[in-house]
């Protein structure tokens, strides 16, 4: 049964992938020291990176009987970060360009989480190009999304 992360700070309800039982995900987030990884189905679809380091809490929710998740399409990679509104229908999170290297990301992100050092990466929005810098030490959890189609 597909299970529901509530992270402090951040209003969404994010549903785990069936593969990741709850009590699996209970005893990552009591023993380890480090960062957590889950596939999450929706708001979003992609992998949750959360810092135990930085986050204060997490409720792990079994939904209602009979719930189905259903995550958003996005056309282009995505990183969402927590936001005071969550994902919404117009904004995702920021779009990753697309080249990205979404292991490579992955993996950059958990070190700058573990270290707790800071990290620029690259964005992409309609016609204009930036960077997010993301400070590891204080970031509770981001979800990096790959494109999907419908």
């Amino acid at each position: 049964m597909t299970s529901v992360l509530r992270i402090q700070g951040d209003p969404t309800g994010w549903a785990v992938d069936a593969n990741s039982p709850a009590d699996m995900i209970r005893q990552a987030l009591i023993s380890q020291g480090g960062p957590v990884t889950v596939n999450v189905e929706a708001p979003l679809k992609g992998r949750l990176i959360l810092s135990t380091r930085s986050v204060a809490g997490v409720a792990v929710l079994m939904p209602p009987a009979g719930w189905l998740p259903g995550g958003a399409i996005q056309p282009r990679a995505t990183l969402y970060v927590p936001s005071p509104a969550g994902p919404t229908t117009q904004d995702h999170g920021y779009t990753l360009q697309a080249s990205a290297d979404l292991a490579a990301l992955e993996s950059a992100i958990i070190t700058a989480m573990t270290d707790g050092t800071a990290i620029e990466i690259p964005v992409a929005d309609q016609a204009s190009l930036g960077s997010l810098v993301l400070n590891g030490r204080a970031l509770p959890f981001v979800v990096l999304c790959p494109p999907s189609v419908r």
